[in-house]
């Protein structure tokens, strides 16, 4: 296995806020801003991550819509900005149930915010990631020419991947980039045919499974620069211990040159980092 500390790495999936309504941990004590802070940097350092992209957890309770989903972007922002060099990227999120108020939040996002995409998890925000609701954020995208970042996770019809293929087609000149799509052993061998077949769709590796030499398959069959280190990071309830993605892109058969594109490189392109 290579050594971590000679390949610096940029993780895109990691969420700020709780996972309770997946974990069943509701009623557990929030952690302040700094505790959370802290939690996560524990987490990178132990990890060897030089660098996050912050997004929301989109199952946050929305009693009053779109206020609820305005207060979640701004404190993503707002953790961002606490340490830039460490979480130098965030996006936003806007919940198509919001009505037309939702297009003047993405673009608040984009414009006021600083956010460098929009980011949806359809099986909490109740729609399917294909519904026409999609198409005026997905135009307003296209216009910034800033990325759509989709959950795919595999135990949900609302985010089965032929729904992402829809909208890929759509939206051929929009950037999607797809978020834990090798969730299960039928998705993981999914997602090289997929990506074969829609250019303007790029992967990350969040809750990657345990498949034979997955990683250099899809590297093989469609190049390292369509995959980005992303590891579904929750800082409560904490969920796993170790990167596991990273460990196992660092202990493949990948040339050094594709480990940096997958850990650093196409992170930084996507996101126009320097």
């Amino acid at each position: 296995m290579r050594n971590p500390s000679d390949f610096p790495s940029f993780d895109i999936h990691h969420h700020v806020g709780s996972l309770d309504i997946v974990s069943g941990a509701a009623g557990n004590a929030v952690p302040t801003l700094e505790d959370d802070i802290e939690r996560r940097l524990a987490y990178m350092d132990e990890n060897n991550i030089a660098q996050v992209m912050l997004m929301p957890s989109n199952g946050y309770p929305a009693p009053d819509g779109i206020a609820a989903t305005r207060r979640v972007n701004d404190y993503v922002a707002r953790y961002r900005d606490m340490l830039p060099g460490r979480f130098p990227a965030a996006v936003g999120t806007v919940s198509p149930l919001d009505g037309p108020g939702a297009v003047a939040e993405l673009d608040r996002c984009i414009e006021e915010l600083g956010m460098k995409g929009i980011v949806w998890h359809h099986r909490f925000q109740g729609t399917a990631i294909d519904h026409p609701m999609m198409d005026p954020f997905l135009e307003r995208l296209q216009h910034y020419n800033l990325p759509a970042f989709i959950h795919l996770i595999a135990d949900s019809s609302l985010e089965s991947p032929w729904r992402l293929e829809i909208l890929a087609d759509r939206y051929p000149d929009v950037q999607f980039v797809a978020l834990d799509g090798f969730s299960s052993p039928d998705h993981a061998h999914w997602m090289p045919y997929l990506a074969s077949k829609h250019p303007n769709i790029i992967f990350d590796t969040g809750v990657l499974v345990s498949v034979s030499h997955l990683i250099e398959i899809f590297v093989r069959k469609v190049g390292a620069h369509r995959l980005l280190l992303g590891t579904d990071f929750y800082s409560f309830p904490k969920l796993f211990n170790t990167a596991f993605p990273l460990n196992e892109i660092l202990a493949s058969d990948l040339t050094d040159e594709e480990c940096r594109a997958i850990l650093y490189g196409n992170a930084k392109r996507l996101l126009s980092i320097n």
